[in-house]
């Protein structure tokens, strides 16, 4: 056997090599065709720290990123399995693309699982050109932190220097500064202020909730200090407030705040009254108005002595926010003032919780024709709010008509009542609610005239005769007529069919008689004496024929023979 040369052999093992790389390029793409998956998925989180279960907003992108359609739909499951049925089952065109964006509540075992998991199921072709159903979760990250609770207080004195029986207000914020909620919040005052302790359900997490306890100064200083305690994660916990003296003293300018209502919707307007009262001898100059959020109010405003300065400032609601005015001015002799009015919060309602009612009224008659007269006012009240009204009280001239427990969202309600209408005039009726301020809102209705005119005399009427009423004869018509001949032609034959009877019965015994009548005719015919002339008789001889008449001597003679 020949032997190889070296570079032969070399040419083989290369070949071989090459062989061998081109089955594993082969291999290695046919298991990344098999592997790759067209559908790109990309998820967002409102929020990735949590302390508690809570609702969140998510945002989820599913895109075809393969080089042909779809070959069925896609469709979107939340964490539970649920189908999101806002996602719809789109069929993905080449590059194309469908979003959804949503809130899910973010469960106990999501945040000590770490993530969130949600799921699609779309359709493909297998390496043997069947179509198959494929499922793929994909899941995002969250932290969890565990409950964290804090609170932050502050106080507010207003004034802090006060005159006898001049009012002082307190009030206290606590910010939720925590990541949970607390609840059962309690407020102790020390008993100068007040012996009545003020409380707060909840608080939610970075909210905050306040209370005001109101006083009046006596003829010695007010200590103001206060115990906090709340409930957070099943935990009682307490915090104090320092002390604060309220000041008992001479002051010769005071200030009030007061609100022409407590809010609003946002881009309603509310009007903010400041009242300085300047209760001393000299005057006040330059009195300068400043609030926190508002910034300078007023400027170089003069209190005269022994008078009262109004201000008013009018703002538009956006947010819940708190008003205080700060008042510095000084007087005549130069003697600086600087006083503060109590707090007034302006709230911002709920445009789902603002009520609207609509009020309508009909009457059974506009006029009256005695005083009092009855008159029947039905009334309908139409609630256009998007939530549910209670306690709806409906007045008439401030007179409480009817009261309805509630009325639904969109729902129309309405009742009737009979009313001694006095006088003629106006009516009008007005629905009453408390609206989400706990204010007392009026919703009027449409005005209702009622007259009054003196009754028409009814004149006398003649009296009224009843005609005898009129005997119809019915004439015959030609058809009448017809019936009625042919009605008498048949009673007529009747009749004569019933007649024909006896009258042949009685043809018939005539016909009988005049026979018999002739039979006996003939007969006496021949026993009757005929004379004959030229013919003798003798007549003295007995007759020997039984039918030969007898002479009277004979007869005689035979009487007396039979006598003897």
């Amino acid at each position: 056997m020949p032997r190889r040369s070296p570079n032969t052999m070399m040419k083989r093992r290369l070949i071989v090599l090459m062989l061998c790389v081109a089955a594993l390029l082969v291999a290695l793409s046919a298991t990344a065709m098999a592997d790759f998956d067209p559908l790109k998925v990309s998820m967002s989180l409102s929020s990735n720290t949590f302390t508690e279960p809570k609702t969140i907003t998510v945002s989820i992108k599913v895109s075809n990123t393969g080089e042909s359609e779809m070959p069925g739909p896609v469709t979107l499951y939340y964490p539970n399995g649920k189908q999101v049925e806002e996602f719809g089952s789109p069929t993905l065109a080449i590059g194309a693309s469908q979003s959804w964006t949503g809130t899910w509540k973010v469960t106990q075992k999501q945040l000590e699982n770490g993530k969130i998991t949600f799921k699609i199921e779309y359709s493909l072709y297998n390496d043997n050109d069947e179509l198959v159903r494929k499922q793929k979760s994909f899941s995002k990250a969250i932290n969890y932190q565990g409950g964290v609770a804090s609170v932050e207080v502050n106080r507010t004195i207003a004034p802090t220097t006060a005159n006898k029986g001049q009012k002082i207000s307190v009030t206290y914020d606590v910010v939720n500064t925590g990541t949970i909620d607390i609840k059962d919040v309690t407020i102790t005052e020390d008993k100068s202020i007040s012996s009545k302790k003020g409380t707060i359900a909840s608080i939610k997490a970075g909210e905050k909730a306040s209370y005001t306890f109101n006083a009046t100064m006596g003829t010695k200083d007010l200590t103001s200090k206060a115990t906090i305690t709340y409930t957070a994660d099943g935990k009682k916990t307490t915090v104090t407030k320092e002390a604060a003296t309220v000041k008992y003293g001479e002051v010769q300018l005071s200030a009030s705040l007061d609100a022409d209502k407590k809010g609003g919707m946002s881009g309603d307007t509310v009007t903010l009254t400041l009242k300085l009262k300047n209760s001393g001898k000299t005057d006040y100059e330059n009195v300068t108005v400043t609030d926190p959020v508002l910034g300078e109010v007023a400027a170089n405003v003069t209190v005269p002595a022994g008078e009262t300065v109004t201000v008013e400032k009018e703002i538009s609601i956006s947010d819940t926010t708190d008003y205080q005015f700060t008042v510095a001015g000084h007087d005549t002799d130069g003697a600086d003032v600087t006083t503060t009015s109590p707090r007034v919060t302006v709230t911002a309602i709920d445009p789902n919780q603002v009520v609207n009612l609509a009020v309508a009224t009909e009457v059974d008659r506009d006029t009256v024709y005695q005083l009092p007269g009855t008159v029947r006012f039905h009334t309908k009240v139409s609630n256009l709010s998007t939530s549910s009204v209670s306690d709806v009280n409906v007045y008439a001239s401030g007179v409480l008509m009817y009261t309805f427990p509630k009325i639904g969202a969109g729902e129309t309600k309405e009742f009737s009542r009979d009313v001694d209408v006095t006088m003629a005039g106006q009516y009008q009726f007005v629905a009453r609610v408390k609206n989400q301020l706990g204010e007392t809102q009026n919703f009027e209705g449409n005005v209702v005239r009622i007259a009054y005119t003196l009754p028409t005399p009814v004149p006398t009427e003649a009296p009224i005769v009843t005609p005898v009423a009129p005997v119809y004869l019915q004439m015959p018509t030609e058809a009448d007529l017809s019936r009625d001949y042919a009605t008498l032609h048949r009673y007529l034959r009747y009749a004569s069919m019933a007649l024909a009877v006896p009258a042949i019965l009685g043809l018939g015994l005539v016909l009988v008689g005049g026979v018999h009548r002739a039979r006996r005719a003939a007969e006496s015919a021949k026993a009757v004496d005929h004379l004959e002339r030229g013919t003798v008789r003798d007549y003295t001889e007995k007759s020997a024929h039984p039918n030969v008449i007898q002479s009277g001597e004979e007869i005689a003679d035979e009487a007396e023979s039979a006598d003897v």
